[in-house]
């Protein structure tokens, strides 16, 4: 196993074509999508949701809201349902955007991680 180029922690989630680096989930997450980023300054910036296209307010540059946030950092089997249950309800409120429904978009974007989870709450909405 390789370590994380960022923070050296002992676990290799993602090699990121982007910046051609070895990363943690939690560091590709920081890097991408702005999750637990630093203070940007003191005013807020409003940012879309990739995931629910709302329209949110924080401190720190991102694009992932703080609702759709487990999609992407889900590490245990109750935060895996968390994650299964917030793409079931985008998907009843019809709000998912119809890319996330292409495995190959997803996976190129959002990492085997967030893939997994918006297939797995996909094809159990179809039953």
């Amino acid at each position: 196993m390789t370590l994380c180029e960022r923070c050296s922690k002992n676990e290799e989630y993602h090699i990121c074509l982007s910046c051609n680096q070895h990363l943690c989930i939690a560091c590709f997450n920081t890097i991408h999508f702005g999750v637990n980023a630093p203070r940007a300054g003191k005013s807020i910036i409003y940012n879309k949701c990739v995931f629910c296209a709302e329209i949110y307010g924080t401190n720190a540059k991102g694009s992932v809201c703080d609702k759709c946030t487990i999609i992407l950092t889900w590490v245990s089997a109750m935060n895996y349902l968390a994650a299964i249950n917030r793409i079931s309800e985008l998907i009843k409120t019809n709000k998912l955007d119809s890319k996330l429904r292409n495995e190959n978009y997803c996976r190129t974007n959002f990492g085997m991680h967030a893939t997994q989870v918006i297939m797995d709450a996909i094809d159990s909405s179809k039953r």
